[in-house]
């Protein structure tokens, strides 16, 4: 552009320029945009997996701190678990929703039953036990060791 005698020289971007760079960036977030949908999933997945887990050992460690029994009580459908004392006092908390609740180990004897409770002893020990956890992408295992009562997350 000349402005009088002198060019003018203009900084900045045209529009042109301006629409490249608008297109690459819608490129970039459609690709990357899945991944960190399914990296949000896993965490919310091992986060359930650690909650249900620290629940567990609450349970068995009460149980031998109050010297009296616990029960740790999943409810598959309702997707809560609860630390109830037998005294009445509860403390529960819902996993994510898009987290499900598959097997829980050893079967119920009379059934299958939505709603399974695992009593800890004053003396801290419980039945083994095994729940496994799923997503659309992933799968985890709570188990109970046998021999100390603790529980261990692992990937399957």
């Amino acid at each position: 552009m000349v402005r009088g005698s002198r060019v003018y020289q203009g900084k900045g971007v045209t529009l042109l320029e301006l629409l490249i760079v608008a297109a690459l960036a819608s490129i970039l977030l459609a690709l990357v945009f899945p991944s960190i949908r399914a990296g949000m999933a896993t965490v919310s997945l091992r986060s359930s997996a650690q909650r249900i887990a620290a629940a567990a050992k609450f349970a068995r460690d009460q149980a031998i701190y109050r010297q009296r029994a616990f029960e740790l009580e999943i409810d598959k459908n309702a997707g809560t678990i609860a630390v109830v004392d037998t005294a009445g006092e509860t403390r529960s908390f819902k996993i994510s929703d898009t987290v499900r609740i598959g097997n829980i180990l050893p079967l119920e004897p009379a059934g299958d039953s939505d709603i399974r409770r695992f009593l800890f002893s004053p003396d801290g020990s419980s039945v083994a036990f095994e729940i496994t956890l799923e997503n659309s992408r992933r799968r985890v295992q709570i188990a109970t060791d046998p021999l100390t009562g603790f529980p261990k997350v692992t990937d399957l």
